[in-house]
């Protein structure tokens, strides 16, 4: 097809095509919402996005775009770099595919005037690291949760492994520095028991080992036994480590979700009585200080955190 028949909204939805079979489905969600602004954009200062003809699309138009977001629609700092990542692979792609109007001169000098903006913002803080001991009231939170009066009845179960499971939870998290989404992806078959760790799925579906110490791979251990899966005739391999244990689950092996363990944790910072709100994203926080303090190696923390960059 002619660069002159293809709109904006063409070139948009083929190269979400084109993304969503290199990158993980988060990133081309990201990247989408980000384009769908872009088309809106379009719409406000010249015409309709799906009418718009994909030559219009130019480096200053991208300059523009940013210029209007930050009048129109402010975002965070944090949301605006990611669109203006969205916007340059965007662009990128157009010369790749030889559907750009523009020269590659142009595109270079755009990226140095998105870096120009990216400059001038203020440096970004320091990540917020949870105070000790209100990592260890919480673990003792977990431990200290109540047993059921009568376990082997269905509600008494499902409360013995929802203890158990959080107790799990808040070990892992504490030992690995794990994301919350790597962790409620985990299956069974991703765990190594000779090196007591497990295979997690990162950004860019990049795999990583992190590794238990020895509470947290005994917490484990106790809650995957206790839930005995054996019974449930499916294939160990496919199940979730770590399942739902509510009414509404019944007898199934059903993963849980991040804001599963975001509820669970914030429960146990009441039950402690913490004034301070953890968040899972603190415990990898400080596992990232811990382990910078320990061996005074940026690297070594870059690859255990599965961070492309150490910034």
């Amino acid at each position: 097809m002619s660069i002159d028949m293809v709109t904006v909204s063409d070139a948009v939805e083929a190269f979400r095509r084109a993304l969503s079979l290199r990158r993980s489905a988060r990133t081309v969600e990201a990247y989408t919402t980000a384009l769908r602004h872009f088309e809106t954009f379009c719409g406000e200062v010249g015409q309709q996005a799906a009418e718009m003809p994909l030559q219009e699309v130019t480096p200053d138009m991208a300059l523009s775009f940013i210029r209007w977001l930050q009048d129109r629609n402010p975002v965070s700092a944090t949301t605006l770099d990611n669109y203006m990542t969205a916007l340059t692979r965007f662009y990128r792609w157009l010369l790749l595919e030889e559907r750009a109007s523009f020269a590659i001169a142009d595109y270079a000098r755009l990226q140095e005037r998105l870096a120009d903006v990216r400059g001038r913002r203020p440096p970004r803080p320091l990540p917020h690291v949870p105070a000790e001991d209100a990592v260890q009231a919480l673990v003792t939170a977990a431990y200290a949760a109540p047993l059921p009066e009568d376990p082997k009845t269905p509600k008494g179960r499902r409360a013995t492994l929802l203890r158990l499971r959080n107790i799990a939870l808040i070990e892992v998290l504490r030992s690995t520095g794990a994301r919350v989404g790597e962790l409620v992806a985990l299956r069974r078959t991703d765990l190594d028991h000779e090196r007591r760790a497990a295979v997690v799925m990162g950004k860019g579906r990049k795999q990583r080992l992190v590794y238990l110490d020895e509470k947290a791979w005994d917490a484990l251990t106790q809650y995957l036994q206790v839930r005995a899966d054996g019974a449930t005739r499916k294939s160990l391999a496919t199940l979730p480590v770590f399942a739902r244990h509510d009414r509404g689950a019944g007898s199934r092996v059903l993963p849980i979700s991040t804001n599963t363990v975001r509820a669970a944790i914030n429960d146990l910072c009441q039950s402690a009585g913490l004034d301070e709100t953890i968040t899972p994203h603190l415990f990898r926080h400080r596992f990232a200080t811990r382990v910078l303090r320990a061996t005074h190696d940026l690297a070594a923390t870059q690859d255990l955190l599965g961070h492309a960059s150490p910034t």
